[in-house]
């Protein structure tokens, strides 16, 4: 039962790599999500080896990959990304240190042949990886469903995604150690590998879903979102007078000051439903709601860029709104062309300021 688990799986991922880099609508948006699945077709094909072509259940069951260390990080990079946070190389290299500790460990374990001449420590070695694994799994998915629930700002799909994709990697943990606990206590023989297996095979299909429907949507001609819309009841005078309104409050205002500020936030400030505003953005301003505040905050950093020429980057981001530096270089580059850096020392120089400005 669990080889034809482990294969279903298995070939799952591999329809996904296999389907995933044909479809036009892939980014660097959802490189983690692509990662992830390459991760998993790797973890699964391993241990498919190790059962089919070796024949080799002790390794089967006692070799855990490394990969898993990389499933929470990925799908935390991915909610960032969703959320048009942007983290720095320095924070993504240490979430993945226990990856790449657990990676030349296994190797150096097989190098040293250590599963055949000392069985005793790998037995502990592998105690303590199981430990690890599953702690690693479980702290980020749990941080992951802690912000997901109460989070409105994400789209509907994206938030259902890496919902979904979270609750699996954490049934997957919880019904392993059920496993083990009754094996271990009630002398049962069930396979700790069932679970997690058929969770990964089926977070598989849940990423391909995202990104075949996520095409399908696309494809689709651009008067099915208006049709859609025309059902909202507002009549292009309204949207005209929303979007006025939340102009005025913008530059009157200024809420995108506030790094926090929400899609209810501004909502409530012009007394419309989210929806509405949502309506508004796309319709009348042709923007998600972070394109839209992000640019405002932009052209606020070039004004203040110009009048404090000798002020900290870091400082006139977060003034403007920006919670690090690295999200407002990654906005700044998309409006200008330009890294808030080199603007300033255009503007330094005799040189005019960039014509791309």
């Amino acid at each position: 039962m669990i080889s034809l688990i482990t294969t279903f799986a298995f070939a799952q991922a591999l329809i996904g790599l296999y389907v995933l880099p044909k479809q036009t609508i892939f980014s660097r948006q959802y490189l983690y999500l692509k990662t992830l699945i390459a991760l998993i077709s790797i973890h699964l094909g391993v241990k498919l080896f190790l059962l089919s072509v070796l024949n080799d259940p002790y390794l089967f069951g006692r070799l855990n990959s490394f990969t898993t260390f990389s499933y929470g990080p990925l799908l935390y990079f991915q909610y960032l990304q969703f959320k048009g946070k942007v983290l720095s190389r320095t924070h993504k290299v240490l979430h993945l240190v226990p990856f790449v500790f657990a990676f030349t460990l296994y190797v150096s374990c097989l190098i040293g042949q250590i599963p055949s001449k000392n069985p005793a420590l790998f037995q502990q070695i592998f105690e303590v990886f199981v430990y690890l694994l599953m702690g690693s799994v479980a702290s980020y998915t749990t941080w992951l469903l802690w912000k997901l629930v109460p989070d409105t700002q994400l789209p509907r799909r994206e938030r259902n995604l890496l919902l979904q994709c979270s609750a699996f990697f954490m049934s997957s943990v919880f019904m392993g150690y059920c496993t083990s606990f009754f094996n271990t206590w009630l002398g049962t023989h069930w396979d700790a590998h069932f679970f997690p297996y058929l969770a990964f095979g089926i977070i598989c299909w849940i990423c391909l879903r995202f990104f075949l429907t996520q095409n399908y949507t696309q494809s689709k001609p651009a008067e099915t979102a208006r049709e859609t819309y025309e059902k909202s009841g507002l009549s292009d005078a309204q949207l005209q007078a929303y979007f006025e309104a939340l102009e005025q409050l913008m530059r009157r205002e200024k809420p995108f000051h506030n790094p926090d500020l929400s899609l209810d936030d501004l909502a409530r400030s012009l007394k419309i439903s989210r929806q509405q505003l949502s309506q508004v953005l796309n319709q009348k301003a042709e923007k998600n709601f972070y394109a839209y505040v992000n640019d405002y905050r932009v052209q606020e950093m070039i004004v203040l860029l110009k009048n404090h020429p000798g002020e900290k980057i870091a400082e006139l981001a977060h003034q403007v709104g920006f919670q690090s530096k690295t999200t407002l270089n990654t906005y700044f580059r998309k409006v200008t062309g330009y890294s808030p850096t080199q603007y300033q020392q255009f503007l330094s120089s005799p040189i005019s300021e960039p014509s791309k400005i």
